[in-house]
């Protein structure tokens, strides 16, 4: 646990992150979201998970600038925080949207596929989330980067969840893949795959 906390701003900037989530407590027990609390939290925590896994996609770029390389220690942090997020808009969903109830979720299946793409996402996130410790970074060796370039198969899911699910308003889907679809061709040729094919001897 020491080894979490290497740098004592740490707590403050985990402060900084859960900032989004107290609000939404709060706001929550206050009843400012009633009667249909499930619907605005869901839209709320999908938000600020879409926010953090965009600084996520960001970081590769971000901490090539030489003035703001300091952001680099926070590269777990903002992981952690985005798989955070996105689980608490899943559980949102199952308690104060679907209610627990099997008959609403099995419903919501068939009639919202994007449902899926967005459950994949969190998967994904999730097996990063548990090999992000430094222990795994070591048990992993060199297989540890390889897997976590499956955040980019997890931010493809969240641009495709936040389309497929579009209704009238489009304006997060478009600010949201303004961002992300950038990124994730910017990393393209960094990727080994894209090395072999197109940098043969």
């Amino acid at each position: 646990m020491a080894g979490f906390w290497d740098r004592k701003e740490k707590p403050y900037v985990l402060v900084v992150f859960a900032l989004p989530f107290l609000w939404m407590l709060v706001s929550l027990l206050l009843g400012q979201y009633f009667p249909d609390p499930g619907k605005l939290l869901m839209r709320l925590s999908g938000i600020w998970a879409s926010v953090f896994i965009v600084a996520v996609m960001a970081m590769t770029l971000v901490g090539k600038i030489k003035a703001l390389k300091v952001v680099n220690r926070y590269r777990r942090f903002i992981g952690l925080t985005a798989f955070f997020y996105g689980l608490l808009h899943f559980l949102i969903y199952l308690v104060l949207f679907a209610g627990l109830s099997w008959t609403w979720i099995s419903s919501d299946l068939v009639e919202k596929p994007y449902i899926y793409v967005g459950v994949m996402a969190l998967f994904v996130m999730a097996v990063l989330a548990i090999t992000s410790t430094k222990g795994m970074v070591r048990a992993l060796g060199k297989k540890w980067k390889p897997l976590h370039r499956l955040m980019y198969i997890a931010a493809i899911g969240v641009v495709a969840h936040l389309w497929w699910q579009v209704k009238d308003d489009i304006s997060l889907a478009v600010y949201f893949s303004a961002f992300l679809i950038p990124l994730l061709i910017v990393k393209i040729p960094s990727l080994p795959s894209y090395k072999k094919l197109f940098y043969k001897k």
